[in-house]
This record gives structure tokens, C-alpha cells and sequence, in this order.
């Protein structure tokens, strides 16, 4: 399968009141979706996935903070790429909150042990 991702090209797309997500793979183990931001409210709850997870941001600026104060906040920008350690707590948004662009990340899992 071949997928244009800034077209939001996916098997199905699910919206939501803190983004869109496009399901792209399922198989071999592993999951890959893209999430899009813009215009989204700030998830109140956090994230936190049971195994490794890769997120590589494509479009925009991405800002991941961490329930954990260990982990320092970080703007992800294109092409960078977080592996982010299984039982992480984490939120992750568009940034600045002020831009109109939408941002656009990749992000990669396995399916056997997701939350």
C-alpha cells in the first residue's frame, strides 16, 4: 500500500476532540497510524503505552510533555524522531498553540502489547 500522508490518505480515519488519526498498517506485529493536529484541545489525560513507542514528527512543530518530571519537555520538529519507553505518561500537541499549520506525526508500535 502506498499512502500520501499530508493528504491524510489511511485505511480510515478516526476524528476526535484532540486530533485526527489515519490507520495505515496492521501486521507483522507492529501497528503504524498518523496523528494530524490543528484546532485541537489539549488532551487532559495522559497517554501511556505499555510497550515502546516511535513517533517522528513529518509537518509543523510537536510539543510532548511527560507526566514524569524526569523527562524534560521537548518541541519535536520534523524529521526527529522520540522512542518513547513502554509505561511513558505523556500528551503531545501542536505547537505553538497560535499556528494555523497543522502538525503531522508518524507513529509506529507493536500490536501485542498496546494499552
Amino acid at each position: 500500500m502506498f499512502y500520501r500522508i499530508p493528504g491524510r490518505e489511511a485505511l480510515d480515519v478516526r476524528k476526535s476532540a484532540t486530533g485526527e488519526v489515519g490507520h495505515l498498517f496492521t501486521g507483522e506485529g507492529i501497528e503504524a497510524v498518523w496523528v494530524l493536529k490543528k484546532g485541537e484541545k489539549i488532551d487532559s489525560e495522559w497517554f501511556t503505552q505499555k510497550s515502546v513507542d516511535l513517533i517522528i514528527v513529518l509537518q509543523g512543530k510537536l510539543k510532548v510533555e511527560f507526566k514524569d518530571k524526569v523527562f524534560e519537555s521537548r518541541i519535536m520538529e520534523p524529521n526527529d524522531l522520540l522512542v518513547l519507553p513502554p509505561n511513558t505518561s505523556c500528551r503531545a500537541y501542536r505547537w505553538p498553540r497560535s499556528t494555523k499549520k497543522p502538525t503531522i506525526f508518524l507513529a509506529i508500535y507493536p500490536t501485542n502489547t498496546k494499552a
